[in-house]
């Protein structure tokens, strides 16, 4: 018996390992629910509210640098569409692309652009994501 006692850490190494691995994917999984829910927030600001909230999304050192332009209330969002759902770049980044149609109220002609989107976390503990590049024009 005496003899089995000393592969018992080599035999306990595999659980432990497997118990890591199991926190991570906790993590990671909770990690995108809160990644996903910012991101379900932003798009309904954009496609349901108006577009100028979106600069509330922006990184706070961000936003003090980044001015809103004039016209914005001007514009109504048809349609928001993710044509590439969000992706780890790491562990505090992702990435996301989605197609915004929207009219000039006074025009009434359509347009769309490409929105790549770039959401960061301060660090691995936070749980705040916020976008890092510029929110599209509206041209």
């Amino acid at each position: 018996m005496k003899g089995y006692l000393r592969y018992l850490p080599l035999l306990m190494l595999p659980l432990l390992l497997l118990g890591c691995s199991a926190v991570d994917t906790l993590k990671e999984r909770q990690l995108g629910k809160e990644l996903d829910n910012t991101l379900k927030r932003y798009n309904a600001t954009i496609r349901w509210g108006n577009p100028v909230n979106a600069y509330g999304f922006l990184k706070p050192e961000i936003a003090v640098d980044t001015p809103i332009p004039s016209g914005m209330e001007n514009i109504r969002i048809t349609e928001y569409l993710v044509v590439h759902p969000p992706t780890f770049v790491d562990k505090t980044t992702a990435t996301q692309a989605v197609t915004i149609s929207y009219i000039f109220e006074d025009r009434q002609v359509r347009h769309s652009l490409l929105d790549t989107q770039i959401w960061k976390r301060d660090n691995e503990e936070s749980t705040s994501w916020y976008r890092v590049n510029p929110i599209p024009e509206y041209k």
